[in-house]
Parts: C-alpha cells; sequence; structure tokens
C-alpha cells in the first residue's frame, strides 16, 4: 500500500505534460482553477510544446518532468491524457519519483504511472490542468482529496441501479482507464490485482471492444482474485445502454459470485471526473451504498 501525504500548506504544485498535447484555452482555465488554490504553480519546460499527438519528443516530456523535480515539487498534476505516457515507462527516473514520494495527479494516459508509482506513495485519479479542472466540482473534489479531508470518508455513494452485485470487500485501489490497463499486461508495469479493488473507465469505445480488452483481462487472470470491481463513466462509448449492458456481463461473468461488481459511478472522462486515491485502501460497501477511503 502507498504511503498517504497530505498537500501541505505552500507547497508548490507542478503541471506535467507527459502525453498529448494542450489546448491552450483549457490550459489556461486550469491554470487559473489551480493557482486559486494558493499554491505556487510551477510549469514543466515542455507543456505547450506541440510534436505532432504528443506534447513534445519523447526527451522534452522527461526533460520537463526533470525540471519539475529538480525544483523539489513532489505534487504534480498532468496537463492532460491522450497518447504518449507508456514510451516513456522504460526511461523514467523511478528510484528518483520513489524516493522523492512524488504524487501524480492524472487519469486516461496516466493510467500507465499511477499505478506503477502508488507501491510507494498513493497517487491520485483524477481531473487534469487541461482536462476537467476547470470545472468547479472536479477541483473542489480533488482539493479534498489532496488535503487529505475524505480520509475515513466516503468517496462515492453508490446509487442502487449501479449495483450489479451486492457485497463487500476491502483492498488498496488499483485502475483506471481499461485500455491502458490492457496495454500494461505482461508488462514490467503490469499492476497487481489479486485482493485489490479495481477501478475502470473508458471513452469512445463500442461494445465489442470493450468485450475484447475485458476477455484479455480475463485470459490474463486479472479478475481471479480480485477483492472488488468498481466502473466509472463510459464516455462517448455507443450504443451507450449496450456498452452498460456489456460491461456488466462481462465482469460478472469474470468475476467470483461474492466479488461486489458497480458500475456507473461519476469518475473518468465525462463533464464530472471526482478524484479519488489509487494505491490507498478503499472499502466497497453496497449495503451501505458506499465506496469509503479506509483510514
Amino acid at each position: 500500500m502507498g504511503e498517504w501525504r497530505c498537500l501541505e500548506p505552500g507547497e508548490p504544485i507542478g503541471v506535467v505534460a507527459l502525453s498529448g498535447p494542450v489546448d491552450p484555452i483549457r490550459l489556461d482555465a486550469g491554470l487559473a482553477a489551480l493557482r486559486s488554490w494558493g499554491h505556487p504553480v510551477e510549469l514543466a519546460s515542455n507543456l505547450r510544446d506541440r510534436d505532432g499527438y504528443l506534447a513534445g519528443s519523447d526527451d522534452a516530456r522527461l526533460e520537463g518532468l526533470a525540471g519539475l523535480l529538480e525544483r523539489g515539487v513532489r505534487t504534480m498534476i498532468a496537463a492532460r491524457g491522450g497518447y504518449g505516457a507508456t514510451r516513456l515507462l522504460d526511461r523514467l527516473p523511478w528510484p528518483r519519483l520513489r524516493d522523492d514520494g512524488v504524487r501524480l495527479v492524472g487519469f486516461s494516459d496516466l493510467t500507465a504511472l499511477l499505478n506503477p508509482l502508488s507501491t510507494t506513495t498513493a497517487q491520485v485519479h483524477g481531473p487534469m490542468a487541461a482536462a476537467g479542472l476547470d470545472r468547479p466540482l472536479n477541483a473542489r473534489r480533488l482539493d479534498d482529496v489532496l488535503s487529505g479531508r475524505l480520509v475515513g470518508r466516503a468517496l462515492f455513494r453508490v446509487p442502487p441501479a449501479a449495483v450489479a452485485r451486492d457485497g463487500r470487500a476491502s483492498g488498496i485501489a488499483v485502475g483506471g482507464n481499461l485500455s491502458l490497463l490492457t496495454s500494461l499486461m505482461g508488462t514490467p508495469w503490469q499492476p497487481e490485482f489479486d485482493d485489490r479493488v479495481v477501478f475502470l473507465e473508458e471513452v469512445a469505445e463500442p461494445p465489442y471492444r470493450l468485450d475484447r480488452m475485458l476477455t484479455h483481462l480475463r485470459g490474463c487472470g486479472a479478475f481471479d482474485r480480485v477483492g472488488a470491481v468498481v466502473c466509472g463513466g463510459l464516455h462517448r462509448c455507443r450504443p451507450h445502454a449496450d456498452c452498460v449492458a456489456r460491461l456488466r456481463r462481462t465482469l460478472l461473468d469474470a468475476t467470483g459470485e461474492s466479488v461486489p461488481v458497480i458500475v456507473g459511478l461519476p469518475f473518468g472522462h465525462g463533464s464530472v471526473n471526482l478524484a479519488f486515491p489509487i494505491g490507498a485502501r478503499v472499502t466497497v460497501d453496497t449495503r451501505r451504498n458506499r465506496v469509503l477511503w479506509s483510514p
């Protein structure tokens, strides 16, 4: 389980660009929201770079991260997702990131980094500077998570309609974007699934591709001894009703009869993306209609 540390008063927050290029208008809106918290904001040198579908070359993105580390930044919010984080996995300064207790905030493509980093320091699945942070609800929730105000409290209320299978389970939170988790299988950065609470979300995938990815994870044994599965949004996955139905059926088939399965909580690529910890212990309790951040 990764150690949790609260964001300290006056602690600098870095904005890092490890994946795709950012929309400058959305970035400026997110930076304004971030600066309103009163913390110094440090920007990666490549933050506004563009190299095709990347926020600068691999070297430039790594240099942007290295510059933040040299400035003593330990809490970093990704600019956006897209693609590119997996290209850097074998070149990242893992010992430095872990020794410094670096905490990253992100989702989507950043799934590739959140899970490996969470073995030493709990990370945050949540909105990014140019992807959702400009929405007040998302920003307030992220502030609550980073401050530690939600430790021991409910992260999500679970409506009855979201419960695919009843149950109660506690475990370390892992997961994120389904496509990224699938791409990590068989690599050194593949997360541990046994006894974990696995969070999943996806964007713009039809039912058969969701089925294919879930079937691949099942074939890899990811669901054999999982503690619980909690799914967020399937944003722009169409037909949406078919995608939700396919997700529920496949997860029920893939997991044991005592494994709680929840589908449709407000996190992921939709407009509401509520932050939660990766690498911290959580408890899923459908009878009490909640997902709790266990103290």
